[in-house]
């Protein structure tokens, strides 16, 4: 119910693409999670890098309502000129791609 009610209040091209990819909140939740591990992995040789991260609240603020912020900055973007629906496909194919490998 709260995932149909999401879509319902988003931008008609970006709800489409959605449902064109079969994507919900947890696909795309799933997407960005993945992107902070390999941010985070990619530190590794840097553990400060990491605590500081994590110390100043940087990784609580990029994960708290990530989806939500992720898709108003897609939004934005779009509207704005900033990006084209190319580039919105690639995003919700790369998460499309993962949601096949999650399950």
């Amino acid at each position: 119910m709260q995932e149909n009610s999401w879509i319902n209040n988003l931008n008609k091209l970006i709800a489409n693409l959605l449902k064109e990819y079969s994507l919900g909140i947890d696909d795309i939740r799933w997407l960005i999670s993945s992107r902070v591990t390999e941010q985070l992995l990619s530190d590794k040789e840097k553990p400060i890098e990491i605590t500081k991260r994590i110390w100043s609240g940087k990784l609580e603020s990029d994960l708290y309502n990530m989806e939500e912020n992720f898709i108003e900055n897609i939004n934005s973007q779009l509207e704005r000129g900033i990006i084209e629906e190319t580039w919105i496909r690639e995003q919700f194919a790369e998460a499309s791609e993962l949601k096949c490998r999650r399950m």
